[in-house]
């Protein structure tokens, strides 16, 4: 599942994917993707951490504390790669962090690890 408010990201992201065989489920916000998650749970979660209303981080938080939800694996994919982010995003329940703009074969590798 891919969530980010930026329409372009998403299309490039799906696209990346969906070309190495992968079906992608995508949300342009945190709160359609928390309607997602709920009704059909993704074996992954690559989220954006700025976004409107609901950011990543406050996403993150509650899936992580969704006893149902809590063991999808999230991977950031994010512009604000700072060390500080980095490592709260870790301490929060995620299990890798993405810079921006994305390189597509760290992208493919990371998901390729955590769905194999």
């Amino acid at each position: 599942m891919v969530v980010d408010d930026s329409s372009t990201n998403v299309v490039l992201l799906n696209a990346v994917l969906a070309q190495h065989g992968y079906e992608v489920i995508s949300a342009l916000n945190a709160k359609e993707a928390y309607r997602i998650v709920n009704k059909q749970k993704p074996d992954l979660i690559l989220l954006d951490l700025l976004m409107p209303e609901i950011s990543g981080f406050d996403f993150l938080e509650k899936i992580k504390k969704d006893q149902k939800l809590k063991n999808i694996p999230v991977v950031i994919v994010s512009a604000v790669g700072t060390k500080e982010n980095i490592n709260q995003t870790r301490r929060m329940g995620a299990i890798h962090f993405i810079s921006k703009p994305v390189n597509v074969d760290e992208l493919l590798n990371t998901v390729g690890k955590l769905l194999s």
